[in-house]
Parts: structure tokens; sequence; C-alpha cells
């Protein structure tokens, strides 16, 4: 099987080659035209397509280009706007900083001008409450002293007016006594005490009630307790009548007379009176006071 086929190529091939040999001129000039033809067209081709495809590339990349500038312009109208825009709040901040620093400087001014008032009212009404306490308390010392000089004048009126004498102890010891200026200047202000008790003058009740015996003095009370006279026994033989009298003349004597055994002179006080016994020889022996 394989001898048949080789037989059989081995035939075809030559005539083949007997073809080719008869029609190898015409066959040569055909191709030849064909292949300039060819080449021409690929080259026309080649050329057409080369430079439509260079245009279209050229008028893409300058449509690209054309887009890109306007994208650009566009990025720099919006980088330019928003620049301004920028700028225009940094105007507005600007503005109002400065306008809050006004405000600001505003409220320090107005700060300032209400401290300088609080301390100027402050100051002022505080000086103000200063002077009128130290005026009021010049004026209260002044009348303190004022006061302090009428007390003073007062008591010293008081000591001059209301001369005081107290005795304690024997009248009987020692009868100069009643010869004392104090002793004299009190009884008329019905001020003396003897043997701590001293004649109530502002008493209406007179009577007495009731009687207490202290060393040589007598004490006679009315019902509530209350002093009405006062008798005591001087040394015997020591002060005559006119001694007393000359002692007891700045005093008001009211009455005189005589008694069983002597004689009495009754003296007249600012609210009472006192009166003094003499014996028979005028020598004082006993002084009551009521």
């Amino acid at each position: 099987m394989n001898n048949k086929l080789l037989v059989f190529s081995s035939s075809a091939l030559a005539t083949g080659l007997l073809l080719g040999l008869g029609t190898s001129g015409a066959a040569h000039a055909d191709t030849t035209m064909n292949q300039d033809n060819m080449n021409g067209n690929m080259n026309q081709k080649a050329m057409m397509m080369n430079q439509g495809n260079m245009d279209n590339m050229n008028g893409n990349m300058n449509q690209k280009a054309m887009m890109n500038q306007g994208k650009m312009g566009d990025m720099n109208g919006n980088m330019n706007q928003k620049a301004m825009m920028n700028q225009g709040k940094m105007g507005d901040m600007n503005g109002n900083m400065n306008q809050k620093a006004m405000m600001n400087q505003g409220n320090m001014d107005n700060m300032n001008g209400n401290m300088n008032q609080k301390d100027m009212m402050m100051n002022q009404g505080n000086m103000g409450d200063m002077n009128g306490n130290m005026n009021q308390k010049g004026m209260m010392n002044q009348g303190n002293m004022w006061n302090m000089n009428n007390n003073m004048n007062g008591n010293m009126t008081q000591k001059t007016m209301m001369p005081y004498y107290n005795y304690n102890g024997y009248t009987t010891y020692d009868g100069q006594f009643t010869q004392d200026y104090d002793f004299v200047r009190a009884l008329k202000y019905d001020n003396v005490m003897i043997d701590g008790y001293k004649v109530n003058s502002a008493t209406t009740d007179k009577d007495v009630a009731s009687s207490k015996h202290v060393d040589d003095t007598m004490v006679d009370m009315n019902k509530d307790g209350q002093v009405v006279h006062i008798s005591f026994k001087t040394k015997a033989h020591t002060v005559s009548k006119d001694m007393f009298k000359k002692a007891h003349m700045s005093n008001h004597m009211y009455n005189e007379g005589n008694t069983d055994s002597g004689s009495y002179i009754t003296y007249k006080t600012n609210n009472g009176m006192y009166t003094a016994y003499f014996d028979d020889q005028g020598y004082l022996m006993k002084i009551m006071i009521g």
C-alpha cells in the first residue's frame, strides 16, 4: 500500500512540473504586477491609515490638551475663586476680629469706666461715711465732753450743794463736832447720818410707831420703818449757846424758847428741821434732827 501511494505522488509531481514550465513567463509577469499593486495599495493604505491615525491622534491630543487647558483654566479659576473666597473670608474674619476687638475695647472701656465709677463712688461714699462717722464721733465725743463737764460740774455742784456728814460711835465723846462747818452744812441739806441712820425728810408720815436706841442715839421710826427723828446727846459743859449760834449762823434760825430745864433753838433745813437743847447754864446737851 505504501508503494502505491509513492507512485501516485511521483506522477503528480511530474505532471505539475510540466505544467509549470509551460506557464512560467505569464505567471511571473502577473506576479510582479500584483506585487507592485499590492505594495502600492499597502503603502497608500499605510500612509492613509498612518496619516489619518496621526491626524486623529494629533486631533485627540490637541482636543485633550485643550480640554486639559480648559480644566486647568477651570481649576485656576476655581483656585482663584477659592482664593478670593478665602480672602473674603479672611477679610470677614479680620473684620469680625477687629469688630470683636473694638467690642472688647468698648467692654474694657465700659469695665474701666464702671470700675472707675465704682471706685469713685465707693471711695467717695466710704470717705463720706468715714467723714460722717468721724464727725458723728466728734460730735458724740463733744457731747460726751459736754456731758462729762456737766457731770463734773453737777457733781461739783452736788458736792458743794449736797454736803454729807457721817458720825459713828458715842456722840458724848466729843461735843466739838457739832461746831464743824461740814456738819452744819450737812444739817441744812438733810444729809447727816448718825450711827448708820438718816432721817427720811421726804416722808409725810411723821408719827412715831417705834424707837431704837443705838449708843447715845435714839432713832424714831413710823409704821413703815422710815426714820422720822434722830436724837443724840452731846458732851456736857462743852459748847455754849453763843458758840453754837455762831457756828450755825449760816442756817436759818426758825424759833428760840425756854424749856423746864433750860432753853432751845430751832433751825429750818431744806426739807426738815433740827433743834438744839441747852441746860439751865446755857450749855449744849442734846440735838434732835427731824
